[in-house]
């Protein structure tokens, strides 16, 4: 499947590599700041809508 738009592939190296090949080695993972962020507003926004939904 061929996606279209602006994207840039770069090889992964040093660190970032390292880091990349332990977390496929482990079942593990990686994210950035963003992600994290994104992560914690929908696990928020899901903790509201329970104490909602119990009043």
């Amino acid at each position: 499947m061929k996606h279209s738009g602006d994207t840039v592939s770069k090889p992964v190296v040093g660190r970032e590599a390292e880091a990349l090949s332990k977390a496929i080695k482990t079942g593990g993972y990686l994210a950035n700041e963003q992600a994290w962020a994104t992560i914690h507003r929908i696990s928020e926004q899901v903790k509201n809508e329970k104490l909602n939904t119990r009043k």
